[in-house]
């Protein structure tokens, strides 16, 4: 998956044929409207990186989306008055990640480095978009109304699951009220948890784009995170991150203790990306049934609250060990430049 693709699919960026072009544009419009339908807001990205890889271009793709976006942004800013007032944000957040998107899918020479590096900086430059929407936009904006939703949410299951005495439950209800698990949300973003979200949400995006190409063009792209192994001195960077989080807390540096947790959370997808490529490669030396039963075993344990984080655990600890471990066959090195 983060290994360099076999090759985009090629189209023509000058002369590009109407059909490519037609296609491009529906797409365009299929991600707009997937931004607001609700439950699709999920794979808003998909058709963009579907037309990034039918044409083989990052930038017709982007404008066009980008532009549709701004156009039915202001359109609706219009309609509806109390939206104008995050209309800039909304704007510069939804620009950005079409743009960080449509580079980690590939196309052009500005794509001629290793995905695993793309999605890195990828995910950094639209976590600090998604920071700059979250932390920047009015208080009163949907994204920041469905956060305090939740954490109304969040807050009341804490309350109403406490069994305590009156003066425990009383002690629970003024810790996690709604605004401290709201402020709480936003300190877990700026460690990490907005870079986690985006990388995760373009692994998603990606996957099902190519997965689109792969049903209606019959074609396949990408390699899979059987052949991903992690760039070679992530181990230092995990291992330094982890110090400096200790010392920024002595020393109560907070800003530095933010880019050191981003650091870490970086550096830990990188290692349990690495471990499902183990478990991957190991899937695919199994006979189908026991690779049916233990693919099913898998999805139980994610399903399952606790052991999931218990599995999270060991695909980070598995990913780390294969630093001083062969439990794959040995990387072949892919003459693609950059990688």
């Amino acid at each position: 998956m983060f290994q360099e693709e076999r090759g985009v699919l090629q189209g023509e960026t000058a002369g590009m044929q109407k059909s490519t072009l037609a296609a491009v544009i529906i797409c365009a419009a299929l991600s707009v409207f997937f931004i607001y339908s609700g439950i699709l807001s999920l794979f808003y990205l998909v058709p963009l990186g579907y037309a990034v890889l039918i044409c083989g271009s990052i930038w017709i793709p982007f404008f066009i989306t980008a532009g549709a976006n701004a156009f039915i942004s202001i359109v609706m800013s219009f309609i509806l008055p109390e939206r104008s007032g995050i209309l800039w944000v909304e704007l510069f957040y939804f620009t950005a990640l079409f743009l960080c998107f449509a580079w980690v899918m590939g196309g052009g020479k500005l794509t001629r480095i290793r995905t695993a590096y793309r999605f890195i900086l990828a995910s950094t430059a639209g976590s600090v978009a998604f920071l700059v929407f979250v932390l920047g936009g009015s208080r009163d904006s949907a994204f920041n109304a469905a956060l305090l939703d939740m954490a109304e949410m969040f807050s009341s299951i804490v309350v109403s699951s406490n069994e305590a005495d009156a003066v425990s439950q009383s002690a629970v209800r003024m810790t996690f009220t709604p605004e401290n698990v709201l402020e709480m949300s936003k300190i877990i973003l700026l460690r990490g948890g907005a870079v986690f979200s985006i990388f995760l949400m373009f692994f998603i995006n990606r996957w099902a784009a190519f997965l689109a190409v792969r049903l209606i063009k019959k074609q396949r792209n990408d390699l899979g995170l059987v052949e991903f192994f992690a760039p070679a001195r992530t181990i230092w960077a995990l291992s330094g991150s982890i110090a400096v989080i200790v010392l920024a807390r002595l020393l109560k540096m907070d800003m530095l203790d933010i880019l050191a947790w981003n650091v870490f959370v970086v550096c830990a997808i990188l290692f349990l990306a690495q471990g499902a490529g183990i478990v991957l490669s190991f899937l695919s030396r199994r006979t189908g049934a026991s690779r049916l039963f233990i693919s099913v075993l898998i999805i139980i344990v994610i399903i399952s609250p606790g052991l999931n984080t218990l599995a999270l655990a060991a695909l980070l600890l598995l990913g780390i060990a294969e630093n001083w471990l062969q439990l794959r066959s040995p990387k072949q090195e892919v003459p693609t430049p950059g990688l």
